[in-house]
């Protein structure tokens, strides 16, 4: 059995012979499309294993969703039978895309420490 788990440790059973651009995941219903799709957010994104059999076959950092699509499946009489294959594409981040983050990270740990001088700032004039 293959599986993905996410940075958060979320876990799915995918389709045999997953590659990065091409993960295929079960819904039981048409509301687990959702559930799956919102698990692929950036945050878990930034390390994702693969496993085969329980064993690690694979780990990524830094990677970026490009999308996904779904199907319903059909049983042997050809009828749709209420699940749907989900398919996940990812891709790893470019180096331009990295920095960005990068950028963004420092930007956002400037700022706390501006308000935190402004909040000390305030709180000794009262």
């Amino acid at each position: 059995m293959d599986k993905i788990i996410l940075a958060n440790k979320t876990e799915f059973e995918i389709a045999d012979g997953a590659s990065l651009g091409n993960i295929q995941i079960k819904a039981e219903n048409f509301e687990a499309i959702k559930t799956i799709t919102d698990a692929f957010t950036a945050d878990n994104l930034a390390e994702v294993t693969f496993t085969h059999n329980g064993e690690t076959s694979g780990k990524y950092t830094d990677l970026k969703s490009d999308g996904f699509t779904y199907m319903p499946n059909v049983g042997e009489d050809g009828t749709e039978d209420g699940t749907y294959t989900v398919t996940i594409r990812l891709r790893t981040k470019t180096e331009m895309e990295k920095a960005i983050d990068e950028l963004k990270a420092g930007h956002e740990s400037n700022a706390g420490a501006i308000q935190d001088l402004a909040d000390m700032v305030a709180g000794g004039e009262a």
